[in-house]
C-alpha cells in the first residue's frame, strides 16, 4: 500500500490536503504530522512519497540523501531558480501551493500507481 506523508505546521492546510489525497487516492493511506515529526515519520512508516512546503522538502533532501520515498515540495514560487535549486537537493517534483486535485492526481498519481 503506498504512504503519503504529509508535512505541514498549518492544522487547515494539513487537513485540506489529507482529506483532497485521500479522495483523490483511496487506496493510499494519507499521514499528515507536523513538520518537525517528518524524519521520525518518514522512516517508520514506510512512506512512498513526502509531501511538503519546498524549505522542509529541502531540509529532508539534504538531511536524508538517501530517503527511498519521493519528496515533492509545494511552493507559491515556480520560478527557474527556484525548481533548480529544489531538485539540485533532491526534490522530485514541485506543486504550485495551494495544490489543486487534479494537480496532485497530475505529479503524485504515476508515483503511487508504479
Amino acid at each position: 500500500m503506498a504512504v503519503i506523508l504529509v508535512l505541514e505546521d498549518d492544522t487547515a492546510t494539513r487537513d485540506t490536503l489529507t482529506e483532497t489525497l485521500g479522495r483523490v487516492f483511496p487506496r493510499a493511506r494519507v499521514i499528515a504530522t507536523r513538520t518537525d515529526a517528518g524524519p521520525t515519520v518518514v522512516g517508520r512508516e514506510g512512506t512512498t512519497v513526502v509531501l511538503a512546503a519546498l524549505p522542509v522538502a529541502e531540509r529532508i533532501c539534504r538531511e536524508q540523501p538517501y530517503l527511498a520515498a519521493r519528496v515533492v515540495a509545494l511552493t507559491h514560487a515556480m520560478g527557474p531558480e527556484t525548481l533548480m535549486r529544489a531538485e539540485a537537493l533532491g526534490v522530485f517534483a514541485s506543486l504550485r501551493a495551494p495544490a489543486s486535485a487534479e494537480h496532485l492526481q497530475a505529479v503524485l498519481g504515476p508515483m503511487l500507481d508504479g
